[in-house]
């Protein structure tokens, strides 16, 4: 493979991981139409990979292609986040179940991840959190040696993450702020317990999806 091919199949990936981030975020809204050239400008980048981009995350449902009038934003619904929440317990508690205890290193470094996480919410920093967020549970994840499972659950993550935008960032201690603090599942992971592991998950996603579900009703989406 050559140093051009590697780079160009890079260049896509890293304008959907940055389209990702501003959807998560609430930068880019619900709705809101994404045009190639704006793109392109944007990220200093050809139509090409903007499009690849776009075309990844249409496959992944975070956003929608309509052939005569361009790519959007896809929607949020109550009805969507209660399905996708039912597909991430199925996949995330069977995820728990397979993976591989991690070290003390890998341990201290997670729990040096969660020490970022507290002090980026206190400083209401929602950009770097959602960042910092995302690789805490990717680690968590790839912990398993069931890759395919692993990706699904990614997949599934990401789907839900829009919807995070919704909520305000918990800076002061909360239900919302207990529903993002990873301090159980550390523990879980050191102790080697497994039963607390996949409780852990599922108490912090209910949490996660009743005020999600509160919000969305409320709202009348």
């Amino acid at each position: 493979m050559t140093e051009m091919t590697t780079v160009s199949r890079g260049v896509p990936a890293k304008i959907a991981d940055e389209l990702r981030s501003l959807i998560a975020r609430g930068t880019l809204a619900p709705g809101t139409r994404l045009g190639q050239t704006e793109l392109a400008e944007q990220f200093n980048a050809s139509r090409v990979p903007v499009r690849e981009a776009l075309k990844l995350l249409s496959s992944e449902g975070i956003i929608e292609h309509d052939p005569n009038r361009g790519f959007f934003v896809t929607r949020l619904s109550r009805d969507e986040a209660e399905q996708l929440f039912t597909l991430r317990h199925l996949v995330e508690d069977e995820l728990m179940k397979t993976i591989a205890w991690p070290d003390e290193t890998q341990i201290d470094a997670l729990e040096k991840q969660a020490t970022e996480l507290e002090a980026l919410l206190d400083a209401g920093d929602r950009s770097r959190w959602w960042i910092e967020h995302r690789k805490f549970h990717t680690a968590i994840f790839d912990l398993s040696p069931k890759k395919t499972m692993m990706r699904e659950a990614m997949r599934l993550w990401a789907l839900t993450d829009r919807f995070r935008a919704l909520l305000p960032l918990p800076r002061r201690p909360s239900e919302e702020r207990n529903v993002v603090s990873k301090h159980s599942l550390i523990a879980a992971l050191r102790e080697r317990d497994r039963e607390k592991l996949i409780a852990a998950r599922r108490s912090r996603r209910e949490a996660f999806e009743r005020l999600l579900l509160e919000t969305l009703e409320a709202r009348g989406l």
